[in-house]
């Protein structure tokens, strides 16, 4: 088995094992003093562990035996230049939205990920990416009624 399926595997592991944990905890240690929805968060968080772990088991299981050959294969320069892009980008919503919120920080993760997929034309990016953050913030934080980050500048 090659490292790389092995660290991969086991990256899948780990996150399944903690995301488990965590939602465990949501659903065995309540506050008596807190009214708590019937459901919670608890019981998908500890979902999405197993599913994890269950994806990790399958992928080393499967590629147990397995040599893929990717590793032989050159990467080209522009692939390479997109997915750092697309690391810097998810990076920069990260440290934004904590600074000037969800809406801020999703329009302009949006546009920087329209441009560095390859969308050319400027009014097309800027349409997609107001009517995406538009739509997921009604669908998450008026609709499902989630609490986003409104930024240090709009507390």
């Amino acid at each position: 088995m090659k490292i790389t399926i092995l660290i991969e595997g086991v990256i899948l592991l780990v996150l399944g094992v903690v995301a488990m944990a965590g939602g465990l905890r949501l659903v065995i240690y309540k506050d008596p003093h807190v009214l708590y929805d019937p459901m919670g968060p608890g019981p998908y968080i500890a979902a999405i562990g197993v599913g994890l772990m269950t994806i990790g088991v399958v992928y080393l299981v499967r590629n147990h035996r397995k040599s893929p050959t990717m590793d032989d294969v050159p990467v080209d320069r522009k692939t390479r230049i997109r997915i750092m892009s697309t690391i810097a980008t998810c990076a920069l919503y990260i440290f934004l939205i904590h600074i000037v919120g969800y809406l801020l920080a999703t329009i302009i993760f949006f546009f920087l990920e329209f441009r560095i997929e390859g969308i050319k034309s400027w009014p097309l990016v800027v349409v997609l990416s107001l009517v995406l953050s538009a739509l997921y913030y009604f669908i998450f934080v008026q609709w499902a009624g989630l609490v986003f980050p409104r930024g240090i500048f709009f507390t």
